[in-house]
C-alpha cells in the first residue's frame, strides 16, 4: 500500500486543559481515512498555539517549542517509512521501539493498561475511573491472571463471584462488557487469537429493564412527607426538585448555576450529550414552580451571583475528578435518607435518585402530555423531523406541563 497516503502533523487538545491553563500537544497520524494521536512532551497555551503557526514567529522560546514538535514529524515520518507496508501498530512498534509482547506472556493487567492508555484521551474520567474499578477487582479475583486465562470459564466464575459481593446484575453487566472491550483490543493487537475470544461462548447478563417510576399517589406522598430530620428533608427536596424539573440528573443539579436562571425558568444542557451529541444539543426549558423557588431558597448557596453554582456541591476550582467525587457523593448521601424515608412510610419498594426521573417522565404521559414533548423535556429529542415538531413547544407550554406534576 502506498505510503502517499501517511499524513503527519501535530495539534493541542482544546478539551484537555490543564490546572496551568496549558494544552497537550499531539502528533497526528493520518492515514487512508484513519488517524491516531499520540501525545509529545510539549504543552502550549491556546495563544502559543496560535503564534507558533506563524511563518514570522519571533519568540525564541517558541521557536525552540516548533523546533521540538517538527522532530516528532520527522520522526514519526522516518517510521513510517522504515514500514514496508504501513499499519498503525507496525507504526507503534517503530516509532515507540516498543516489543511485540508474546501472547503467552502478556498479562490481563498490561493488555488492560495498554488499552487504557490508547482510549484516555477520548474518554470522560467517569469512564477511566469504571476501568480502574474493573482492573483492581480482576486483580483481588485473580491477580496475576494472563489474557491466555481469560476464557469462558473464567468469566462464568468471575460473574459467580461479583453476584457473591451481592452487585447488581447491571453492574456485572457493565464490568463483563469492559473485559469483553479489552479482549476486542487484545485481538487487534494479536495478544489473543480470535478462535480464543471467549465470548463467543458467554453472554455478558442484561439486568430487566424496570421503570423505576412511582405511582401518582406515592409521589404525592414521598414530596409531602413531613420530618423533622433536616438531612431526610434535605433528601426530598432535592428528590423534588428533579422530578419537577423534568427529571433532571443530579449532576446537571450539581452544577447549575444562577446564570441558568433566566426569569421564570432554569436553561440549561444535559452534561451527559455535551460530548456525545456534538451540534445536537437543545437546551433545556423548565419552569421554575413555587415548590421548587422554595427548594433553592432552603438549600442554595448565600452568594448569589450568576458564577455560583446554586446548590453548595461542587467547589470553584474542582478537577473533573473531584467534581465526579462530590457528585457521586451527594447522590449516596441523598440515597442513604431517601431509603430511611420510605423505612418510614413503610414501603417495601427502595426510591433512590433516579426514581424522580421515570417518575417525571410516566406523570406526563399518563396525562396525556405528547411523547414527542416528553423526549423533548427529557433531552431525548435528537432528529431534525422531531426538532421542527418540537419546535412549537413555548415557555408557556413547559409553564402548563409543568403543573401536571403537582396537580396529582
Amino acid at each position: 500500500m502506498s505510503k502517499k497516503n501517511i499524513l503527519t502533523y501535530f495539534t493541542i487538545l482544546e478539551n484537555r486543559k490543564k490546572k496551568n491553563g496549558m494544552y497537550p500537544v499531539c502528533l497526528v497520524v493520518y492515514f487512508n481515512g484513519a488517524k491516531r494521536r499520540y501525545r509529545i512532551s510539549v504543552e502550549l497555551t491556546k495563544e502559543q498555539w496560535k503564534k507558533i503557526k506563524s511563518v514570522k514567529l519571533r519568540d525564541e522560546e517558541l521557536k525552540e517549542k516548533r523546533t521540538e514538535i517538527n522532530s516528532f514529524i520527522k520522526k514519526a515520518e522516518t517510521a513510517g517509512k522504515k514500514l514496508p507496508e504501513f499499519s498503525f501498530e507496525g507504526f507503534e512498534e517503530e516509532y515507540f521501539k516498543k516489543k511485540q509482547i508474546n501472547t503467552v506472556d502478556i498479562s490481563f493487567a498490561n493488555c488492560a493498561r495498554g488499552f487504557m492508555d490508547e482510549k484516555k484521551s477520548e474518554w470522560s474520567i467517569k469512564t477511566s475511573i469504571m476501568y480502574e474499578t474493573v482492573l483492581a477487582s480482576i486483580r483481588n479475583f485473580q491477580p496475576n491472571l494472563k489474557m491466555k486465562g481469560v476464557t469462558s470459564d473464567f468469566l462464568r466464575k468471575y460473574e459467580d463471584q461479583l453476584a457473591s459481593e451481592n452487585k447488581a446484575i447491571s453492574t456485572i453487566g457493565i464490568y463483563l462488557r469492559q473485559i469483553r472491550a479489552i479482549c476486542n483490543y487484545a485481538i487487534g493487537k494479536k495478544y489473543m487469537l480470535p478462535e480464543k475470544y471467549p465470548f463467543k461462548n458467554f453472554t455478558v447478563p442484561a439486568a430487566q429493564k424496570n421503570k423505576r417510576a412511582l405511582s401518582n399517589e406515592d409521589i404525592k406522598t414521598l414530596i409531602e412527607y413531613k420530618t423533622n430530620k433536616p438531612e431526610e428533608q434535605k433528601a426530598i427536596d432535592f428528590w423534588t426538585f428533579s422530578y419537577l424539573g423534568n427529571g433532571m440528573n443530579f449532576k446537571d443539579i450539581a452544577i447549575l448555576r444562577y446564570s441558568n436562571i433566566q426569569g421564570d425558568n432554569i436553561k440549561f444542557f444535559r452534561s451527559k450529550t455535551k460530548k456525545t451529541n456534538k451540534g445536537e444539543q437543545k437546551e433545556i426549558s423548565i419552569y421554575l414552580l413555587p415548590r421548587m423557588r422554595e427548594i433553592i431558597n432552603r438549600w442554595s448557596n448565600k452568594k448569589r451571583t450568576g458564577k455560583e453554582y446554586i446548590f453548595p456541591i461542587l467547589q470553584e476550582g474542582m478537577s473533573e475528578r473531584e467534581a465526579l467525587a462530590a457528585t457521586a457523593q451527594f447522590i449516596k448521601i441523598t440515597n442513604k435518607y431517601l431509603e430511611c424515608v420510605t423505612e418510614a412510610l413503610e414501603w417495601k419498594l427502595k426510591v433512590t435518585t433516579y426514581y424522580a426521573r421515570h417518575s417525571f417522565a410516566t406523570r406526563l404521559k399518563r396525562a396525556g402530555v405528547p411523547i414527542l414533548y416528553i423526549s423533548e423535556s427529557l433531552g431525548h429529542a435528537n432528529t431534525t423531523t422531531t426538532e421542527n415538531y418540537l419546535s412549537s413547544f413555548t415557555d408557556e407550554t413547559v409553564k402548563s406541563n409543568a403543573g401536571l406534576l403537582l396537580d396529582l
